[in-house]
């Protein structure tokens, strides 16, 4: 599995999660943290596939 792979599989993993908190808003912290997490991931993978970093 290569780190994209991985780090794909963890961005599945915590939408799962985020999907869970209650109320679906920014304004719960928890739900917001796992966006955040979620959109640095999706960061990390786009660098990754392109070379950059």
């Amino acid at each position: 599995m290569t780190d994209v792979e991985r780090l794909q599989r963890m961005v599945s993993d915590l939408r799962t999660m985020r999907n869970q908190c209650e109320p679906k808003t920014n304004t719960n912290p928890r739900y917001l943290h796992y966006s955040n997490a979620v959109s640095n991931l999706l960061w990390l993978i786009g660098d990754l596939q392109t070379g950059e970093g």
